[in-house]
This record gives structure tokens, C-alpha cells and sequence, in this order.
């Protein structure tokens, strides 16, 4: 196919596949290692082989397949097993189930291995850098899936190969050029990607056409994988119209409701809302379906067991923290606000006219100066490290910045950065032959303005780093003093300064070369300079010879491309020129304006001769200049690109540092150990939205974990491991739950906690007095719910989306946060299902993650559901009660300080009151809560008895008390009888008190039994 990296005979899986895994060491046949390129076949042929005659399979290959372990569907796993690992383990397993069941096949060709062997990975790179990714592992059957990276680059692509090392890898006609350029480097310069070389990369590299890559094509794929469809429950999706009989039947064939139940269940397992790895997971798919389809005839049953995927699973680069979309929202690290003019709302990225809202990332983003700095930053913040030299390195760098004698210098520093461009992009138009500057800037924002002024102040920068006190052992002072070649710099500053003339090229609209560079040129600008004197004899020697009767002016004049012409008034009653010439000599027309004619004649042909196109000469002359003077400069390229890196850096780190002196930040101690613990922590944007800001701690420890995983010992200095692992872990709690009342601050302490370790995983200080932070792995919130019609899901089903996502992904180093999870169905289901989380989470042992959340369902802790525990604690926002106030709203006070222990009550009706919820509606809230409390049955309030039953009862109550009144002096069976009639007469109750005194109502009356 057109645009395909490999020739026409790909199909040979035995060979060519073979070869190019066998560039990385992996199990290959050296038989197929070594065939020529000339001896692939086409597509879907297969290697001949000797096989026993029980072998019944309708495979165009009769090769058995090796003996593979039956592995059913599992919910995907909290870490990620290195594939040497996955593969070892997958051998003992073949091996185990081998002897078990007494089977004598062979262990399968060579070929078959191969396709165990296979890794087959789909990245495509769009949208200003962002990098989507999703791979394949033929042995763990397994498809992975990447969070879509901002601001990545071709420098994730990188890091993907070596994380990945990948045997096939597509990409998407429709990918940025960097991506095959990095991919394939050799590809340009064969001059055909269909000209590509199998034995020149490690990996296989096809170029498909960009539908395989299609987000809803690929959601379709994925939804036909029928993955778990035996686990969980079966869910029916009906619209009004159809009928449901009780027999309802879920059969694999099913249409929208099925899928749309298969969509859900994904969603809980991947992050679906990353376009690019979902489109690279579906052509993940498609190439399997193919290869399957090359392999298999129509209908043979073991092509399902040939490439099939049983289990997907996310995963994230080595070295960096997980973070989805909905953390980076909900935490508000970075908060995007378009035009509020629609005008100005343009329909790309780079004209929407949006800006950084009130944001994290938005209070340093203007303390970077420059444009690579800027960009720098903004990928600290998208993806936090998780290599503690790294972070180490940054927070050092900021420390000796903020020395107070280092302020001046820091000051210098700044104001040189603002001068200072983005020379990679000034280097893409130099060699383009770009030289000129926007239509904005003019000369003063074009290239050589743009590349003096970044010698010059580069060079200042070295200069005022020497200043910094306590900077000998900084990284990034090495690279100033080892990559800032002042020689060389001042070289390339002298070059432009000397041959460059600004002040005129910023009058002539165009770049302009100094007096004194070219000969020539200095001669036809003498010349140009003194032609406006020949102009005017030439028009007077004309003038004597046009008659003086006329009188008219004459002018000659010089234009571009046209050269020499002379210019006669039109008369305006004939619309003719006064003049064109004697008969012997008639001028040539050229050209008409509204009040002038202009002419060729004798005079102007010779001086077209003689001078020539004098302006047009001294432009080309100056371009040839000024193209000398670019090739010259380009030979310092590199150096000119990796000192703009580095001022990038530099500018970050100032940025960082600026912001911790602004915002009164503190130097974290980031640790290997696991555990969290602030004191005095703030929230950096909360307190810049109150009066003041009450300071809370903070104390968590997780998991212990079974041993130290391989990815765990990746950023840990080899000489000092085997100290720490000696060391006694600390003890604590790992999940904090917070009750009390609404409005107290419960969201806000959330949010500060993640936010701390966030900041302190990208290398800045914290808002905290102190911080101890241990490597935390992911940030996994539920908090905010974005709700969109785009979405065929309910609020809640979008929180237990994002709680079935953190569940699935975390592990003993990451941080939960659970914001009042259940509120969005019934109190009973809300109230269990969160405390099966939080029991779940609790139950994990040395593998529990940290997790701080919020609720306002007492129940679950008032009626014995989640027991106490050491690694079980309490808190609450602390308030003070004032049950004397007249007023709902002034019976609280919110001191918003963090307290231990559990809370008992969430004031809602205060709540309600201090929003301006009326008081008939607050009284009534407070009379069911005082009902609820006492009876145990809201309900009760709500009963409403009819008229009858009030009269039976009414009549009830008063036989109750006149019988109560009554002696029983005389006969009783005779008093109840007049009881019950007077009752019913309702005549007056004294008649059956006695004869003797009618006027005494308790009269006594003798006993008689």
C-alpha cells in the first residue's frame, strides 16, 4: 500500500517480521534472520513445515500453535509487570498446564514463538505536540492504553520506544512529519518511504492510512471485544417504545443497548475521552483483525484464539506521575478561559484567544520570560516527575536563587530572559530565508534583530550568574558555563552588527546592508543616492524642448521593474496628454493616472540602458548579502539552539522560584519513603481569594508493599538502598475521612493535600510551614463531575466511572481523593457503596493506597459498617455552636481548622439559612430532622388521618377518661353501659354519676363486684 514502510511482502511473518526483532535480541530464527530480502513472500503465505497427520485445523499454516494457558477476562491490574517478567511467567504457566493435562505436542515452530514475541504499537503526534499511544503484548494478550500527553514531542515518542520496545509500530498518514523523521531518520534522505530498509530499524514501521486511526471507529472496535461480558451483571438499555419481557434475553449480538452497556464498562477501566490513544488503540485492532484474517480461512474456530485480547489496562511513562484530565480540572492546575467577545474566538488552538485562568499553573506562567521557558514550565506541570534527583536538582536550584543575597543577581537574570526569543524558531525561518519581522514588530522583531539581541543578553546572563552565591554545584550553572562559548557568541552578535543596517532597514521596510560590506553595492547606492540630480536635468533638457506655449511640467521618474519614464499633464477637456512627441520622435505610452500620462522616449531608453533597474540591482545585491551572512551564522546553530534550551530552563526555574517568593512557599523534603506529612498547609488559591487563610496538618502513611518492585527501584541511588531498606517504615493512618458540616472547608483541605504533593513532584515549593512528601505515583480524584451532553451518562454514573478508574489504577504509592462519592443516588445505596470503597481500600493491607475523603453518611460509622482501625482516622473542620441565637444562619461559626475526631451533625439547615433559603422552608427542614431523630420515621410527619377517624377517635378518648373519672360504687356492668350511652347520645356526662348529687362530677359510687 502506498505509504507503507515495508515492501509488498510483509505478509511473511516468519522473515521479515522476524528480522527486524532480531536488530533487539529477541527470540528470532536465525533461519529467518538470515533470509534474504528477496525471498519474503506475499501476503498471508506461510512457512511450510512437517506436522502430525491428528493435526485437523483448516490454518493455511498446518503448524500447531504452542500449548497456551486459558486465560479468562480479569478487571485490568494496578501496576504494570516489565514483559520480560510477563513473559517468563507466561512460559511457566504453558509449561504447568503442559504436564497437567499430559499433552505430548511440540512447543511450536519458531514462527509461532515469533508471534509471542510480537509487540505491535500504535502513536500518532497531532495538536501543537500532544503524543497518544496504545500497544499490544501478544503473550499477556493485553492492549494498553495511554492518557493522552500534552506538550509532548517527539521526546515522548522516544521514551515510548525504549518503555515499549515495540516489533511493529504504526502510525497515521495524517501524523506530523516530526514523528516519521524521528521514527525512521533515514527516511528523507532514501527520498521514498516505500524505499525503506527492514534491516535499518529495530521495529517494523507502517504508515496506515488515517480512517485505521479514527476515534469513533476505534470506540466501535473496542466496544466489539465482548471483554467481561460473562462478569457483573447484565444491564438492559431500553428507550421508550420497547418492550421488555421477563424473559429478556442478552445474546453477544445485540444492538445499541448492548454496546452502549460494553461503552460504560470500558469507561470505568480506561480514560475513553483520549482521542489520540483511542484512535491508536483502534489501529491497534484493525492491523490484529488483519494479520488474524492473512493467517486463518474463513471460519476456522482457532482464529479467535490467534492475537486476541482478554484484558486492556492503562499505563503511564517511567519517571513521571499519572494524572488524567479530570485531576488536572478538578485540582484547577490548569484552567483555560476563551474570549469573552465571540469575535475573537478563532477556530484553532493558536487563534481561540484563550488564556490561563485562575489556575496553579496560571500564577507562575507570567513569571516565565521567555517563550521556550514558558513552554518548559507548562510541561513541569502536565507531567510531574517522579525521579527524586530531578526534583532534587529543580528544588536546589530554587533555594540558592531565594538566598537574600542573591536577589540582585536574580533581578539581572529576569530582565535579560525578557529579552530573549525562541531561537529554534528563528533558526527554522533563517534557513527558510525569512529575515524579516512580523508586520506588528517590523525589523525590530525580525531574525538578525531577534539573534543580536540573544547574543547579547546570553552573554549578560553568564555574566550576572557569576554573582550567584552557593550556585557551584547547580546543574544548570554547568551547562551556563559550559555551553555559553562567549568567543563564539560575540562572533555571531559582531557578524550581524557589522553587516546589518537597522536604522535604515527600519525605514526602507526591508533588511538593509552597512555601508562598507560590498564594494558594488556602496557604488550603486552612491549612484541611486544622486540619480534624483539627473532626473531633474533630464526633465529641464525635455521641458526647452516641448513649446513654451503649453506650459507645462515636465517630471522623469524611476520606478521598480519599469525604469525610466516621463510624466506630461492629461488635459481635462480632451482627456488627452498635452504632449506626446514630435512626429520624428513619438513617445511610447505606458501608463495613465487620473492627471498624468506616462511615456518612454530616447532620453529614458538610454538611461534604461546605462543604469539599469538601480533599486532592483541594490535589493538583489543586499539578498545575496544577507543570504552569505545566513549561511554563516547557521554554521553556529547548535550552539544557538542549545543555549535557547538552556535559557528555557533557566527561565522555569526563575519562574518557580519567583512564584515561591510571591506566594510565601516552603521547600518540601520529598522522600522515598511513603508517607505524607504537612504542617501548617495552605491552598495556593484560596488564600489568595479570603482575608485570611487558617492553616491545617496533615499526616498519612501508605502501604508498606510486599518488597521493592523493579519500578519502584528505578529513581533509587544504588549506594544508598540497601540503607534504606533497613530503615523501619513510619507508622500512621492511611485513609483520612472527614466529616462536619457543609461550608466548612472539607473540599478545600481535599484539595490542599493534593495540590501540595503536586507542586512538590514538579520540582516547587509548597504552601506549608513544613512538608515530608514521598513519591506518589498517581493523583486519583473523585471530585468535580463534568457533565456534558455529548455524553450518554447520568452525573453518577460519571463518579463511579472516575471511582472505578482510581480503583483499578492504584497502587501503595498513589493518592485517592474521594469527594462525598454517593450523593448522586439513593441515601442507602450512596451510603453503602461508599463505604464499600472506603472498606475496599482499607482492606488492601500493605498494598492500600493513601486516600483522604469526604462524606456527610454518618450512618455507616454510627451503625458499626466501617470499623476502627490504626489505619482508620478521623477529622472534621472545626466549628462553634451558639444555640442561643435567634437566627438559623447565626447559630454557627466556621473556624475551618482541622480537627481529629468525627463529626456528628452536617448543619445543613444553617447552611441553607446563610443562603438565603426562606425561614417557613428552614422550620419545616428542622421539624422532619427533629422527627427522624426521635421516631426513626420521617414519615410519620407526613401522615394525615380523615375526618372520620379523627371523630372515632375524639370519641375513644372521651369514654377513655369518663370511665377513667368515674367510682365504681354501683353496679360496673351498668355504669359501662350508660357510659357508652351517653356516648352515643351525647347528652351530658353527669347523668351517670349517681342520683344522690348531680352536680358532682366525681361522685363516689359504691363497689360491687
Amino acid at each position: 500500500m502506498a505509504g507503507s514502510f515495508q515492501p509488498s511482502s510483509r505478509g511473511s511473518r516468519g522473515s521479515s517480521t522476524s528480522r527486524a526483532r532480531g536488530w533487539r535480541g529477541s527470540r528470532t530464527s536465525r533461519r529467518s534472520r538470515g533470509t534474504s530480502k528477496g525471498s519474503t513472500r506475499s501476503q498471508g503465505s506461510r512457512q511450510q513445515s512437517t506436522v502430525p497427520s491428528e493435526t485437523t485445523s483448516s490454518r493455511v499454516s498446518s503448524t500447531p500453535l504452542p500449548v497456551r494457558r486459558k486465560i479468562t477476562f480479569t478487571a485490568p491490574q494496578r501496576s504494570i509487570r516489565p514483559h520480560s517478567a510477563a513473559q517468563s511467567s507466561s512460559r511457566d504457566v504453558q509449561n504447568e498446564h503442559a504436564q497437567s493435562s499430559g499433552t505430548t505436542d511440540p512447543p511450536g515452530t519458531d514462527e509461532d514463538l515469533d508471534d509471542l514475541n510480537e509487540i505491535v504499537m500504535a502513536v500518532d503526534l497531532r495538536d501543537r505536540g500532544t503524543v497518544g499511544c496504545s500497544y499490544y503484548v501478544a503473550r499477556e494478550e493485553k492492549l494498553y492504553f495511554m492518557e493522552d500527553m500534552k506538550l509532548g514531542g517527539v521526546e515522548v515518542v522516544d521514551a515510548l520506544k525504549l518503555h515499549i520496545e515495540p516489533t511493529i509500530v504504526l502510525v497515521s498518514t495524517r501524523a506530523d512529519d516530526t514523528l516519521i523523521d524521528r521514527l525512521d531518520p533515514e527516511a528523507r534522505s532514501r527520498g521514498s518511504v516505500e524505499d525503506s530498509d527492514q534491516f535499518s530499524l529495530p521495529f517494523l514501521l507502517e504508515v496506515r492510512p488515517s480512517s485505521e486511526f479514527s476515534y469513533e471507529a476505534a470506540k466501535s472496535r473496542l466496544v466489539n471485544l465482548h471483554m467481561g461480558a460473562d462478569d457483573g451483571p447484565h444491564v438492559a438499555f431500553a428507550v421508550p417504545g420497547d418492550v421488555l419481557g421477563t424473559d429478556v434475553h442478552f445474546d453477544e449480538e445485540g444492538g445499541f443497548a448492548r454496546r452502549q452497556g460494553q461503552f460504560l464498562r470500558l469507561s470505568g477501566w480506561i480514560d475513553i475521552e483520549s482521542r489520540l490513544t483511542v484512535g491508536c488503540a483502534g489501529a491497534v485492532i484493525t492491523y490484529l483483525q488483519r494479520r488474524r484474517a492473512a493467517g486463518f480461512l474463513p471460519g476456522d474456530n482457532a482464529a479467535s484464539a490467534f492475537f486476541r485480547i482478554t484484558a486492556v489496562e492503562m499505563f503511564s511513562l517511567k519517571g513521571s506521575m499519572f494524572i488524567n484530565a479530570d485531576t488536572l480540572l478538578s485540582l484547577q492546575v490548569i484552567q483555560s478561559e476563551t474570549h469573552p467577545h465571540s469575535h475573537n474566538q478563532g477556530p484553532t488552538k493558536g487563534t481561540s484567544g484563550s488564556k490561563e485562568g485562575l489556575s496553579v499553573y496560571g500564577l507562575f506562567h507570567h513569571l516565565a520570560r521567555t517563550p521556550q521557558g514558558k513552554y518548559l514550565l507548562r510541561q513541569y506541570f502536565l507531567r510531574p516527575s517522579m525521579d527524586k534527583a530531578i526534583i532534587d536538582e529543580r528544588l536546589d536550584t530554587i533555594s540558592i536563587l531565594l538566598r537574600p543575597d542573591n536577589m540582585a543577581a536574580m533581578d539581572d537574570l529576569v530582565s535579560n530572559l525578557r529579552m530573549i526569543k525562541n531561537v529554534r524558531l528563528v533558526m527554522i525561518n533563517l534557513r527558510k530565508g525569512i529575515s524579516g519581522g512580523s508586520s506588528k514588530g517590523g525589523v525590530k522583531r525580525g531574525v538578525w534583530a531577534t539573534l543580536r539581541e540573544f547574543a547579547y543578553h546570553t552573554l549578560k546572563i553568564r555574566d550576572a550568574f557569576q554573582d550567584v552565591s552557593g550556585a557551584e554545584r547547580l546543574p544548570v550553572r554547568g551547562k551556563i558555563f559550559e555551553q555559553f562559548e562567549p568567543y563564539l557568541l560575540a562572533q555571531v552578535g559582531r557578524k550581524i552588527q557589522d553587516v546589518i543596517d537597522f536604522e535604515e532597514s527600519a525605514r526602507e521596510l526591508r533588511t538593509c546592508v552597512l555601508p562598507g560590506v560590498d564594494e558594488e553595492l556602496d557604488n550603486m547606492k552612491r549612484t541611486y543616492g544622486g540619480l534624483e540630480d539627473l532626473l531633474d536635468k533630464v526633465a529641464t533638457n525635455l521641458a526647452s524642448e516641448i513649446p513654451q506655449a503649453l506650459n507645462i511640467n515636465v517630471n522623469v521618474c524611476s520606478f521598480p521593474q519599469i525604469g525610466y519614464l516621463v510624466a506630461v499633464p492629461i488635459d481635462p477637456v480632451t482627456n488627452t496628454s498635452v504632449w506626446e512627441g514630435t512626429a520624428e520622435e513619438p513617445w511610447q505610452r505606458r501608463f495613465n493616472t487620473e492627471n498624468r500620462a506616462y511615456y518612454k522616449n530616447r532620453q529614458t531608453l538610454e538611461m534604461d540602458d546605462y543604469f539599469g533597474d538601480l533599486h532592483g540591482q541594490i535589493c538583489d545585491k543586499e539578498i545575496e548579502i544577507v543570504h552569505d551572512l545566513a549561511q554563516s551564522i547557521l554554521e553556529y546553530e547548535k550552539l544557538l539552539t542549545t543555549v535557547s534550551d538552556i535559557c528555557g530552563e533557566l527561565d522555569s526555574l526563575l519562574a518557580l522560584a519567583q512564584g515561591a517568593r510571591q506566594y510565601n512557599l516552603a521547600r518540601p523534603q520529598v522522600t522515598e519513603e511513603n508517607v505524607i506529612k504537612i504542617e501548617k498547609g495552605r491552598h495556593i488559591l484560596q488564600e489568595l481569594t479570603v482575608p485570611s487563610y487558617v492553616a491545617n496538618d496533615v499526616h498519612l502513611v501508605g502501604g508498606r508493599g510486599a518488597g521493592r518492585s523493579e519500578s519502584e527501584m528505578v529513581n533509587i541511588p544504588v549506594s544508598n538502598t540497601s540503607r534504606r531498606l533497613t530503615e523501619d517504615p513510619e507508622d500512621g493512618p492511611s485513609m483520612l475521612i472527614l466529616t462536619g458540616p457543609n461550608f466548612s472547608g472539607k473540599s478545600v483541605y481535599l484539595k490542599q493535600v493534593a495540590l501540595i504533593i503536586y507542586m512538590a513532584h514538579i520540582g516547587s515549593f509548597v504552601p506549608a510551614e513544613r512538608a515530608r512528601i514521598g513519591l506518589t505515583d498517581k493523583i486519583l480524584t473523585r471530585i468535580a463531575t463534568r457533565e456534558s451532553v455529548s455524553r450518554i451518562q447520568s452525573a453518577f454514573m460519571i463518579d463511579l466511572q472516575q471511582i472505578s478508574i482510581a480503583l483499578t489504577l492504584a497502587t501503595r504509592r498513589s493518592l485517592l481523593i474521594i469527594d462525598e462519592f454517593g450523593k448522586g443516588t439513593e441515601s442507602d445505596d450512596g451510603a453503602g457503596l461508599a463505604c464499600g470503597v472506603f472498606e475496599h481500600l482499607l482492606s488492601l493491607g500493605d498494598g492500600r493506597p493513601k486516600v483522604v475523603g469526604a462524606t456527610h453518611f454518618h450512618e455507616i460509622f454510627e451503625s458499626g459498617f466501617l470499623e476502627p482501625r490504626p489505619a482508620l482516622s478521623f477529622g472534621h473542620m472545626d466549628v462553634r455552636i451558639d444555640t442561643e441565637a435567634a437566627e438559623v444562619e447565626n447559630q454557627i461559626v466556621y473556624l475551618y481548622s482541622f480537627c481529629k475526631g468525627r463529626s456528628i451533625s452536617s448543619f445543613g439547615t444553617c447552611c441553607a439559612a446563610m443562603n438565603g433559603i426562606g425561614p417557613e422552608i428552614i422550620q419545616r427542614a428542622e421539624d422532619l430532622i427533629l422527627v427522624a431523630m426521635r421516631d426513626g420515621n420521617p414519615a410519620a410527619a407526613y401522615v394525615k388521618i380523615p375526618q372520620e377517624d379523627v371523630s372515632e377517635l375524639e370519641d375513644a378518648e372521651h369514654i377513655a377518661r369518663d370511665f377513667l373519672q368515674a367510682t365504681m360504687a354501683n353496679d360496673p356492668r351498668q355504669l359501662l353501659e350508660d357510659i357508652l350511652t351517653v356516648s352515643a347520645t351525647t347528652t351530658s356526662r353527669s347523668k351517670w354519676t349517681g342520683a344522690e348529687d348531680t352536680s358532682t362530677e366525681n361522685r363516689e359510687i359504691g363497689t360491687s363486684s
